[in-house]
């Protein structure tokens, strides 16, 4: 991951994200990791799970690689699935949307140096305080969001949004309007997407190798319905994908399901139009044309989510 980020500064990317899933290699050592071997581009924590990391530890972490990285973090936050959170680890879930609320706001203080003492119906701190000096007193704060209610929050309270893979353009713009509708602060919102990326000449390769990896996605018990839904995509098939995936069986772990697939023919499942919604397939310069629509749709932000080996070998033919 470090060799890949100094390929992306030296290719002329200006951002990298680095993503954390649950029972894989932590992030935040890998942020710092990166933030040490590179100089110019920044890096984003794509993202760190707001119920399993105090706000107190979120601040103190965002402060160090901030400072590690001479000013170039992007604090991405996020909820993860319920069924992990509160199913196999045991920590309440509450209400998201208040949490987030609550967290960001004492994210934001703790950044600020003040002595928080704060009673929210989700959270609650006293007398908490860093006992070092930020070098920014407000890190950009991302949240991942989809929905209107969870998208009008990270408007009021941080400074943008963190899309979902597996996000048409479609989805992007009108989660732009959204986000734009509930912003009150002088500095355009934020809008980042991860994009997964599949380049081959051949696109009927292209789709396959990230087909299934999409069907999981959308496979995740309400995930599926969001991203179809702000799509603008049928939904008929998710049944049967869900089947494939074993959600009927009680496990915390998300990651479980995609390891663990029943026997089935997924590409029956899930039609090319859909993979071709939500995943950016082809050739380099079809991929590059995808990219350009969704800046044209609202993202401040692209994302490239390599797939393939073969992609990886594209990064720099990519950026541009």
């Amino acid at each position: 991951m470090v060799k890949w980020a100094r390929k992306a500064e030296s290719f002329g990317y200006d951002l990298v994200s680095i993503s954390e899933d649950p029972y894989y290699r932590d992030s935040l050592p890998v942020t710092g990791a990166v933030m040490s071997a590179t100089k110019r581009i920044r890096v984003a924590t794509g993202i760190i799970n707001m119920y399993t990391k105090s706000p107190v530890y979120a601040a103190m972490a965002a402060a160090t690689l901030d400072e590690i990285g001479d000013g170039r973090l992007i604090l991405g936050l996020g909820r993860g699935v319920k069924s992990l959170i509160e199913g196999e680890l045991h920590i309440r879930y509450g209400s998201p949307l208040e949490y987030t609320r609550e967290y960001v706001t004492c994210v934001k203080r703790l950044l600020a140096m003040e002595r928080v003492t704060f009673e929210g119906k989700e959270l609650e701190l006293t007398n908490a305080q860093l006992h070092f000096k930020p070098i920014r007193s407000e890190i950009p704060i991302l949240v991942a969001a989809m929905g209107p209610k969870s998208i009008s929050v990270a408007s009021r309270y941080a400074d943008g949004v963190m899309l979902n893979s597996c996000t048409s353009t479609k989805h992007t713009r009108w989660a732009r309007q959204v986000l734009d509708a509930h912003w009150r602060k002088r500095a355009r919102p934020i809008l980042t997407g991860s994009l997964w990326t599949s380049v081959d000449e051949d696109i009927d390769v292209a789709y396959d190798s990230v087909r299934t990896l999409v069907g999981f996605l959308l496979s995740i018990p309400n995930f599926g319905e969001t991203f179809l839904r702000f799509s603008g995509l049928p939904s008929d098939f998710l049944p049967d994908l869900r089947r494939i995936f074993r959600w009927d069986e009680d496990v915390g772990d998300p990651m479980w399901h995609l390891g663990n697939p029943r026997r089935g023919s997924i590409k029956k499942i899930l039609p090319d139009s859909v993979v071709d919604a939500l995943a950016v397939c082809g050739p380099v310069e079809e991929c590059r044309k995808r990219f350009r629509e969704y800046f044209d749709s609202g993202l401040t932000t692209v994302v490239v989510s390599p797939m393939t080996p073969k992609t990886f070998g594209c990064l720099r033919e990519l950026v541009g």
